[in-house]
């Protein structure tokens, strides 16, 4: 099977489009409006982009489920009208709390009380953090790439959220005692195509052969000291 969804319908009963670009994680957005009102929403196009300074990027289609209301989301107005927003992981015991906040509310509604979770203040931005969630990010807005749908009425635009991770949260419990993150325990959450997830619970290491000590590091996330044969990892 070949198509081109350029010109051509896709042959199949299921766009397999998104199915194919599996396990993409989940972007479970936080954010506050102007007026104070907080917000909280998942999102499947989220990605981290750079680790030094750490960033991360949230890609939000318009909104509207009529063919005729198309709408910039509530997260992106917020985030641009705030400057910040928060991300919280989702681990497989939030996943029915998550889907409620998927639900499309009134901008007045608070997905926190909908899905029945709990706040916690964010130490330097306004958005609030779910105090549920294992690990959080608070972001400061950078800028929106704002990308063209080719649809008539602009169904198919995006706007590409980039944010500088600006404080990391970790709880102590999901850590290992050599300070790497227990994905068994963490058990996070990955979106497929259709209405399919996935659960992160078996992983394996493999290392690049050739790469020096100091890539190595950087790779893995481990600090690296300067000696006089050059740089090494800390043991």
């Amino acid at each position: 099977m070949h198509y081109s969804p350029v010109n051509e319908e896709c042959p199949l009963a299921f766009n397999p489009f998104k199915a194919c670009v599996a396990p993409r994680p989940i972007g479970w957005i936080s954010t506050i409006s102007r007026d104070g009102i907080d917000n909280l929403a998942p999102f499947s196009q989220f990605q981290n982009l750079s680790y030094d300074p750490p960033m991360v990027m949230i890609a939000v289609n318009q909104g509207g489920d009529e063919p005729d209301n198309v709408h910039r989301k509530d997260t992106v107005w917020n985030i641009e009208s705030t400057g910040c927003f928060v991300y919280n992981a989702v681990p497989y015991e939030l996943k029915d709390a998550m889907n409620i906040t998927a639900s499309g509310f009134a901008p007045k509604e608070d997905e926190f009380e909908k899905a029945g979770l709990h706040k916690l203040p964010s130490v330097r931005v306004p958005a609030k953090r779910v105090e549920e969630s294992p690990i959080q990010f608070e972001c400061e807005y950078m800028q929106t790439i704002r990308i063209p749908g080719s649809k008539a009425g602009g169904k198919g635009t995006v706007d590409l959220i980039i944010g500088k991770v600006v404080e990391i949260h970790v709880k102590d419990q999901v850590l290992l005692p050599d300070g790497k993150l227990d994905y068994k325990k963490l058990r996070l959450l990955g979106r497929a195509g259709y209405w399919d997830y996935g659960v992160m619970e078996d992983t394996f290491s493999m290392k690049v052969p050739g790469v020096s000590q100091a890539r190595m590091a950087a790779m893995e996330g481990r600090k690296a000291k300067e000696t006089d044969e050059g740089y090494i990892c800390k043991a």
